[in-house]
């Protein structure tokens, strides 16, 4: 158990730019609020996958995202109703859910509307914040963890290596 929870920390500060981190959870947080399973969903899932992303974060943050998301779903819901139902984008939308293959987009759903402008409108709030976060983990948090591994792979002799390979500075940590 604690090998995992070591193995995790890892690879989520595997990256040494903070900005490759807080993109990957930014951009899952982004995918939380998305209803899944919609094409549009795919439509931001498929690039991620291919790009050079924090993986352990994109899903982690998902993952703690889709949580939280009932929370934010109603309001998200209220949100993409009222522009839906704006006389100025009542045309423009209407000659858009027009084409071929927009509507399978599922855009003219109030809640798949309302959960894409949260989420692209929140991107760069979502951004900043997870930076932050990961900042404050690399400066705070990382010391603290490498000297409980540390005093751990003394006291337990099988968890020696673990703390010793923990204690080294660019395998956990990295630098910012």
């Amino acid at each position: 158990m604690v090998l995992v929870i070591a193995r995790f920390f890892e690879v989520v500060t595997a990256h040494r730019k903070t900005w490759i981190i807080a993109f990957s959870m930014a951009s899952g947080l982004t995918l939380a609020l998305i209803p899944g399973a919609t094409l549009l969903w795919f439509l931001f899932f498929i690039p991620l996958m291919l790009a050079r992303t924090n993986l352990a974060a994109l899903f982690g943050i998902m993952a703690l995202g889709r949580i939280f998301t009932n929370l934010i779903d109603p309001y998200a819901e209220r949100l993409g109703y009222y522009f839906l139902t704006r006389d100025f984008l009542y045309e423009p939308m209407g000659r858009f859910l027009s084409l071929h293959f927009v509507g399978w987009l599922r855009l003219d759903d109030s809640l798949v509307f309302g959960g894409f402008l949260v989420g692209v409108a929140g991107w760069p709030l979502f951004f900043l914040f997870f930076s932050l976060i990961v900042r404050m983990f690399r400066n705070f948090a990382v010391p603290k963890i490498r000297i409980f591994f540390q005093f751990l792979g003394a006291k337990i002799p099988p968890l020696g290596k673990l703390g010793r390979e923990l204690a080294k500075p660019e395998i956990f940590g990295g630098h910012l």
